[in-house]
């Protein structure tokens, strides 16, 4: 992961910097099933990284839509690597699975609290956005 972040900070066109986010979540998605065990949360993770990923590129497309865009064959190569080792490297360690003690009794209060606390965040800001004032009303 600290090294799809350095290579995140020496890229400079929008295509390369999207395709390292996608990368970056599929990775923050894996650890969070290898170490949890909660497919479900991983997915959604997932899905959330997707999203903005999808907003951030439309944003940078429409800015930077005459940028060549070329791909350094030793970009596909390190990150092949990298997810290689990824894996094997949570495989071979058994440290990581101490990690499900956090679903127990007293800690799966403050999980259900976050649960609903982002429930009632979304209820508030589509109540707060109202959709006749929005940017996607109907032009009259």
């Amino acid at each position: 992961m600290s090294l799809l972040s350095v290579v995140f900070f020496f890229s400079n066109h929008p295509l390369i910097l999207g395709m390292l986010l996608i990368l970056m979540s599929v990775v923050v998605s894996m650890n969070l099933f290898l170490l949890l065990g909660l497919a479900w949360l991983s997915y959604v993770v997932v899905l959330v990284f997707l999203g903005g990923v999808l907003v951030l590129f439309i944003y940078m497309a429409s800015l930077a839509s005459n940028e060549d865009f070329d791909i350094n064959s030793s970009y596909i190569l390190v990150f092949l690597l990298l997810l290689g080792f990824m894996g094997s490297w949570f495989y071979f360690n058994q440290e990581f699975y101490m990690w499900k003690l956090y679903l127990f009794f007293p800690f799966s209060f403050v999980i259900i609290f976050l649960g609903f606390y982002l429930l009632m965040s979304l209820i508030v800001v589509v109540k707060i956005s109202c959709v006749e004032e929005g940017p996607l009303r109907e032009v009259s």
